[in-house]
C-alpha cells in the first residue's frame, strides 16, 4: 500500500512540474489543483483496487485524465501533444489487456460520432475533443470505453441543463467539453478496474 501511495504522489508531483509541457499556459494555482487532484483519485484508484498491473497502468492515465480536463476548463482546448500522448498511452492498453479490434471498432465510432456533432454543430465541438474522445475509447476499451462516452455526455449535458435553469448561460454559450471526457474517462478505468 504505501508503494502505491508512493507511485501516486509522484505522479502528483509529474503532473505539476509538467504543467509548462501541458500546450496552454495554465497558472501555478491550476497545477497544483490537478496535481491534488491525481493525488487524490490515483491513490483512491490504488485503495480500492490494489492489483499492481492495473494500478500502475491507471496511476498515470489517471494524471492524464486530469491534466485534460483542467487544460481545457481553462483554455477551451485539448492541445495535440496531450491527445498524442493519450494516444500513446491506448496503444500501451492495448498491448496489455488485448482485443484490439473491438476497441479499435469503438474508437472509430466515437470518433465518427463526435466528428459528425462538430459538423452539425459548426465547431461547437473542437477538434481536440473529437480526437480526444477516440483514443479514450481506444484506451478503455469495450465496455468501459463505452460507458465512458455515455457518463461523459449525460454530466455534461446535466450540467449544461443545470447553467441553463439557474441561467448562468444562454443557449449560444460555449462550454468545455474536456472536463466531461475526463470524468467518463475516470467512470471507465473504474469499470475496467473492477472487470
Amino acid at each position: 500500500m504505501a508503494v502505491m501511495l508512493a507511485a501516486a504522489l509522484l505522479c502528483a508531483l509529474l503532473v505539476y512540474a509538467s504543467g509548462p509541457w501541458w500546450g496552454a499556459s495554465v497558472s501555478r494555482a491550476h497545477r497544483l489543483s490537478a496535481g491534488l487532484l491525481t493525488l487524490f483519485l490515483a491513490a483512491g484508484t490504488g485503495w480500492v483496487w490494489p492489483h499492481p498491473a492495473q494500478f500502475w497502468w491507471s496511476t498515470p492515465f489517471v494524471g492524464l485524465l486530469v491534466v485534460v480536463g483542467v487544460v481545457d476548463r481553462v483554455h477551451q482546448i485539448i492541445p495535440n501533444r496531450l491527445v498524442i500522448l493519450m494516444a500513446i498511452w491506448a496503444l500501451a492498453a492495448r498491448m496489455q489487456f488485448g482485443h484490439w479490434a473491438s476497441s479499435a471498432l469503438l474508437a472509430l465510432t466515437v470518433f465518427f460520432f463526435y466528428f459528425l456533432v462538430s459538423v452539425v454543430s459548426r465547431g461547437g465541438l473542437g477538434m481536440g475533443d473529437v480526437k480526444f474522445s477516440g483514443v479514450l475509447a481506444l484506451a478503455l476499451g469495450y465496455p468501459a470505453g463505452a460507458l465512458s462516452v455515455v457518463a461523459g455526455l449525460w454530466a455534461a449535458g446535466l450540467y449544461a441543463a443545470f447553467l441553463l435553469l439557474v441561467r448562468r448561460r444562454g443557449k449560444r454559450d460555449l462550454m468545455a467539453l474536456g472536463p466531461f471526457l475526463a470524468f467518463g474517462g475516470l467512470v471507465g478505468v473504474i469499470l475496467m478496474l473492477r472487470g
